[in-house]
């Protein structure tokens, strides 16, 4: 079972796929790489437009794909990738942007320092909101803050992905196994774009991975994105 957490897969909707046909031939990859659940998650910024209105026309770009999937196709889960902004705190809409089937939002950090007051307001969303976070990309923001402050976000109740492809550059693999290391990486995404520009594939990075860090350790992976998936309690993941 090959499960990608984070992908732009739908037409026409955000800064990925264009058009069906560009969609189409994306899923097509993931055919070949031998993907099986495909997390369909859009840019959410609240600035720009309402969360009713995103989700429609998020859900129509589905609509307008559907028809033209093939059976060999991953199967396809709606999600969002959400960015932060502190009005999202006691938004009581916010959990209608969770992958679809669970409490899980995929909550992207804004490229700067994170500070208390950031982190202050998502642990307000982890305690008082009735969703669950997964961090998108967390090696990424290494470059705009220290790991202190990354490690006061991630030692909240929150799980965290990482993309394939920051595990196949030598610039951000020693940051990602460090991550792995504390325990801050849950799921593992490509954020598959456009076709112009190709990225690895999940499987790609299980070699790496067992060879870092023991056989099997890929297969806790799976289990854990299974079980977000599946909506499992929080204390799966940490007790």
């Amino acid at each position: 079972m090959k499960i990608d957490m984070h992908s732009h897969i739908l037409p026409g909707i955000d800064d990925g796929s264009r058009s069906i046909d560009e969609s189409l031939q994306m899923l097509d990859t993931f055919v070949e790489n031998g993907t099986n659940i495909v997390v369909a998650t859009p840019h959410f910024y609240c600035e720009e437009q309402s969360i009713t209105r995103f989700l429609e026309k998020r859900n129509a770009a589905y609509e307008k794909l559907k028809p033209h999937l093939k059976s060999e196709h991953p199967q396809i889960i709606l999600g969002a990738e959400v960015l932060y902004n502190p009005v999202l705190v006691g938004n009581e809409d916010l959990s209608k942007l969770a992958i679809q089937g669970t409490d899980f939002i995929l909550l992207e950090m804004p490229y700067q320092k994170l500070t208390s007051d950031i982190i202050n307001n998502v642990s307000k969303i982890v305690d008082f909101m009735d969703v669950k976070l997964l961090i998108a990309h967390i090696e990424r923001y290494l470059h705009f803050t220290s790991f202190s402050d990354l490690s006061n976000l991630m030692d909240l109740d929150v799980l965290g992905q990482i993309n394939v492809k920051s595990l196949m550059k030598a610039s951000s693999k020693r940051a990602c196994f460090k991550l792995i290391k504390k325990g801050y990486v849950h799921a593992l995404g490509t954020d598959y774009h456009r076709l112009d520009k190709p990225v690895p594939h999940i499987g790609d990075s299980y070699e790496i991975l067992d060879k870092k860090f023991g056989n099997g350790f890929t297969n806790h992976l799976i289990k854990n994105e299974a079980h977000i998936l599946k909506n499992d309690s929080l204390e799966y993941f940490f007790g």
